[in-house]
């Protein structure tokens, strides 16, 4: 049996925040990390009915289900598949997991409940689902590409050339086969664009910027966009990794303006600001609202944006006004100053 004081002790040093509420529901004693958790200092809380953790929508029924709890107290662990919501003094809800205890039959209170901030782990579960949906729609992006281009025209191909070996004209066979050969290198080149796609081969061989330059030339060749180019002296401060994630940004934010913003010019620059490589795509186009931004931009690729960045430390801010364009700005930490935070 613990002693007051050993009891006290654990109390203090849990890493889990501990709230003790009596059979009314009033909050009568709370440790530090409940403070931490919350934003309420010890003195605020004591006294105070327990709801006031709980948001608003959900105080009823929390209410009956504490009632319910006392005509029936019992161990209830932590992590039973229950994530719940709490709200914070400055009114942010976090997703938290709770574990229920009787008080001592000897003492005033009745539940001991212990409350964990799960706010990480389900930013990481998030950020992973993210990750996988962000990998798939590349891969149904690039099956379709082959699929409805490189597949489709060798399909045709094929049927052609077994008409052709029934063609008697030497002359005209021999023509008829020359095209064919132009029509399967240009499918080659087809393939060898989305191989490209996947891992631009240029980052390696020329770097960052030539590699940058090349695509943004295939840009206005493609749609006629005008797009502008500023780039500073940054090569060499950021590794193959951070170097692929300012192009895949660079790549889907200049795609976003081609596909939907309706507008007839871009510029990206690409500049070393301290500690930082930070990339920027601006365009004149119609913009879009904040919403579509917190929603994750629906089809413009906005949630793979931001986790390509935040998987090498870096992030992603999208600023956009309906009519007045989009500013996409991309930062990464530098080789350096990753190396500074190991």
């Amino acid at each position: 049996m613990l002693t007051a004081d050993e009891y006290r002790v654990i109390f203090e040093a849990s890493p889990d925040g501990i709230v003790v509420v009596d059979d009314e529901g009033l909050i009568r004693d709370v440790n530090p990390q409940m403070e931490s958790i919350f934003g309420w200092a010890r003195e605020e809380l004591l006294g105070e009915s327990v709801e006031m953790l709980i948001p608003t929508v959900f105080r009823t029924a929390h209410s009956e289900h504490r009632r319910r709890y006392l005509r029936n107290p019992h161990m209830r662990p932590m992590g039973v598949g229950m994530e719940l919501r709490a709200l914070r003094k400055d009114g942010q809800e976090i997703p938290v997991e709770i574990a229920l205890s009787p008080g001592p039959p000897d003492e005033d209170c009745c539940v001991i409940c212990s409350v964990r901030d799960v706010s990480d782990r389900k930013r990481l579960r998030d950020f992973s689902s993210g990750a996988l949906n962000a990998i798939e729609e590349e891969r149904q992006r690039i099956a379709r590409e082959l699929h409805d281009d490189t597949a489709q025209r060798l399909a045709t191909l094929m049927l052609r050339l077994r008409f052709l070996v029934l063609e008697e004209d030497p002359e005209v066979r021999i023509e008829k086969a020359e095209a064919f050969r132009e029509e399967i290198l240009d499918a080659a080149e087809g393939v060898k664009r989305i191989a490209r796609g996947l891992r631009p081969p240029e980052l390696e061989d020329v770097g960052l910027l030539l590699a940058l330059t090349a695509h943004l030339r295939s840009v206005r060749e493609a749609s006629g966009l005008r797009v502008s180019e500023d780039f500073g002296s940054v090569e060499g401060l950021l590794d193959l990794d951070g170097k692929l994630a300012v192009y895949r940004v660079v790549q889907e934010a200049v795609s976003n303006v081609v596909r939907h913003s309706g507008a007839s010019e871009a510029s990206v620059t690409v500049t070393a600001e301290g500690p930082t490589v930070v990339a920027i795509v601006t365009d004149n186009g119609r913009g879009f609202t904040q919403a579509m931004v917190d929603g994750g931009g629906g089809g413009l690729g906005l949630v793979g944006m931001q986790e390509r960045a935040l998987m090498l430390g870096g992030h992603v801010t999208i600023d956009s006004v309906p009519g007045q364009g989009t500013s996409v700005r991309v930062e990464l930490p530098t080789k350096a100053a990753e190396a500074q935070n190991v």
